[in-house]
């Protein structure tokens, strides 16, 4: 199987998993100081902390309160309850890729062992609960809710194109074509439905079905399989048109707006003009990632700027925030688009910004009597109240923002 590389990013400076942050928390004022703190940021040092962190904290490397190989709500999983846990593993599985790209190579030892946590999570089907066995379909990875499934598919994909194991790439596939493409006919627009039992579409399905099927798209024409490739792309085609359905005047989607549905929008457009060189798909994903980071609807005021706004504090909202950021670095990083828009490369890239300085800064406390029990809020400059424990969704957005920020830096 071929290797068809949407994104990677190699680390260029060491890493280490041992950190001083005496001189980061009471710091030299420095002339190269960062324009939301007092000194210039390390983001490799910073990534490496938060995520590092995040991997310790929050993915099972052992049985912790009966969860193991997955993702876990809450930190150590020390409340359990994490049966439900299934469409949230794929932003952390996407936030512990990333980490993964950067780590490779300046970290062999901790690159092998995320591998072997790649390889525990795709054995426990990521946590899926679905008990229906046709859902489910052979792989395992099939659901009820269509956006889990395809959330899920991407993260397979992502951890494929980390780690060119075929298996992880035919699971996603076979996921698709067994557990997502016959639920196309089932609803009267030709769009992917919510869920078998719930034939209403929308964007929060659409969005990430676009990507899925854009990506296989790409998979197919590099494998010259014209007749795949053809049949991939008009599902994307079919999948963003519920999304350019739904967008409003201003580049949001729907009546109610969120950060996830806006980043996975940007995405679907951007990989399908990737992949037809059509400009109308990007200048919707232009329009939607413009829409997040001007509309008021989207964000709160800061210090007289943008910032996102707090989606909620339960696992499927804090965890939006991650999502976005996850999928702006890639189009922050896509030098092709300046032909198109010389100026959304920059806007992404100071928002991110923004939001990866704030939860650097300000979102957690990095003192060394602090730092056991610190963990990350739902709004970027703001940390979790102290002895309240961590929240999976809060930490995955604060680690995808920091990992981001370093893709970008280093892809300028």
């Amino acid at each position: 199987m071929g290797t068809l590389i949407l994104f990677s990013v190699l680390a260029v400076l060491p890493v280490s998993c041992e950190k001083d942050y005496s001189a980061i928390t009471n710091p030299k004022v420095e002339k190269t100081a960062n324009v939301y703190s007092t000194y210039d940021i390390d983001w490799t040092a910073a990534a490496d902390s938060a995520s590092a962190a995040f991997v310790e904290r929050f993915y099972c490397s052992s049985n912790r309160n009966g969860a193991d190989g997955v993702f876990s709500y809450s930190e150590y999983n020390s409340r359990g309850g994490n049966g439900n846990c299934y469409w949230q593993q794929a932003h952390a599985m996407g936030a512990m890729v990333d980490y993964y790209n950067r780590i490779r190579y300046t970290d062999p030892d901790q690159a092998a062992l995320i591998r072997t946590y790649f390889r525990r999570w795709y054995d426990k089907r990521g946590n899926n609960y679905e008990g229906n066995a046709s859902w489910r379909g052979s792989t395992g990875f099939g659901n009820d809710f269509t956006d889990d499934t395809c959330w899920i598919i991407i993260a397979l994909l992502q951890m494929y194109e980390a780690t060119g194991e075929d298996t992880y790439f035919d699971a996603a596939k076979t996921t698709w074509d067994e557990c997502v493409r016959p639920r196309f006919a089932i609803n009267r627009y030709g769009w992917l439905p919510w869920k078998w039992t719930d034939t209403g579409a929308n964007e929060c399905t659409n969005g990430p079905g676009a990507i899925v099927a854009a990506t296989l798209a790409g998979y197919a024409r590099e494998a010259g399989n014209s007749a795949e490739y053809s049949r991939y792309l008009e599902e994307a085609y079919k999948c963003f048109d519920q999304n350019i359905s739904v967008m409003n005047q201003d580049g949001t989607l729907s009546g109610i707006p969120l950060s996830y549905t806006q980043g996975t929008c940007m995405e679907a457009g951007r990989l399908i003009w990737k992949l037809t060189g059509e400009d109308g798909y990007l200048r919707k994903a232009v329009s939607a990632a413009r829409g997040q980071m001007l509309s008021k609807s989207m964000n709160e005021v800061y210090n007289s700027e943008n910032v996102m706004r707090d989606e909620g504090t339960d696992e499927n909202n804090s965890i939006f925030h991650a999502v976005f950021f996850h999928w702006a670095a890639r189009m922050a990083t896509d030098k092709d688009i300046d032909s198109f828009d010389p100026r959304i490369r920059e806007e992404l890239s100071k928002y991110v910004l923004r939001h990866a300085s704030y939860y650097w800064t300000r979102g957690i406390d990095k003192s060394v009597l602090g730092w056991g029990d610190s963990y990350f809020g739902v709004k970027c400059y703001e940390a979790r109240t102290s002895g309240t424990g961590g929240s999976l969704g809060a930490y995955t957005s604060a680690a995808q923002a920091l990992e981001s920020m370093w893709i970008i830096d280093r892809n300028k």
